[in-house]
């Protein structure tokens, strides 16, 4: 008889811990929106649909692994509802910096244009790449590229809020400033998780190997998007405390 694989049963809950906090999440911005000065709900509302979004494709990812802790009830991994997820969920988590920045015209519109295009490139090749891999069962050319190319999107991004997003902050209101300083950090430190998990199953293969892609996979979501969501907010919720008080 078959044992219950503690590798299994802990990815088993991790997407179900993975739903739970993205939903809680998108509670609390909305019912935290309201609180906000006017001009600053806006803020609360990209963060309420980046979580509304992955709790809705984490309820559908949580049983991809089976629910019995058995590695013979794996049929597959969620790699396209993931990358799905990831496509739609990026961007918005980008918007943030010039939402925050207050910029508009043409210099806010071509930040985040050059952070939107990097972005897609970056979970476009990253999904080719998996799936090359996944399809082999291990290393692959096209993954080798594929996250090469994936990577350099990556820092390309963390160039642009090192220089550009940074100098605009500098001229933000401190409470802004600290928040636009703390979430490059989720770009920076946080982001690393995707390619570690990536680079992973390129070098090794087998069942227990993705299940650990996927575990840090929802480790990393659960961060970077509530706790993403969570700097951003608190930063305009001290400004529209101030703004109160300084009526």
């Amino acid at each position: 008889m078959e044992e219950v694989n503690f590798l299994v049963l802990a990815t088993q809950y991790m997407f179900w811990v993975g739903f739970v906090g993205m939903a809680a999440g998108t509670l609390f911005f909305l019912v935290e929106r309201g609180s906000l000065s006017p001009e600053y709900r806006s803020t609360a509302t990209v963060a309420a649909l980046v979580t509304f979004v992955a709790a809705v494709h984490y309820f559908f990812m949580k049983d991809a692994v089976g629910t019995s802790g058995l590695i013979s009830e794996i049929e597959g991994f969620p790699t396209e509802i993931r990358y799905i997820d990831w496509l739609i969920t990026t961007p918005l988590l980008l918007i943030k910096f010039p939402l925050l920045l207050g910029l508009k015209g043409k210099i806010g519109n071509m930040l985040l244009v050059k952070l939107l295009t990097a972005d897609v490139v970056m979970i476009v090749s990253g999904y080719v790449g998996e799936t090359s891999i996944n399809a082999s069962g291990g290393f692959t050319q096209l993954g080798l590229w594929s996250f090469v190319i994936g990577t350099l999107a990556w820092f390309y991004i963390i160039f642009l809020l090192y220089t550009s997003v940074t100098k605009a902050a500098n001229e933000r209101p401190k409470p802004i400033k600290r928040a636009l300083l703390n979430m490059r950090l989720f770009i920076l430190i946080g982001w690393a998780i995707y390619p570690i998990g990536y680079a992973v199953t390129l070098v090794s293969s087998g069942v227990e190997v993705q299940l650990i892609r996927e575990l840090i996979y929802n480790f990393a979501d659960l961060i970077n998007k509530v706790g993403f969501g969570l700097i951003a907010f608190f930063a305009v919720k001290t400004m529209s405390i101030l703004a109160k008080k300084g009526q």
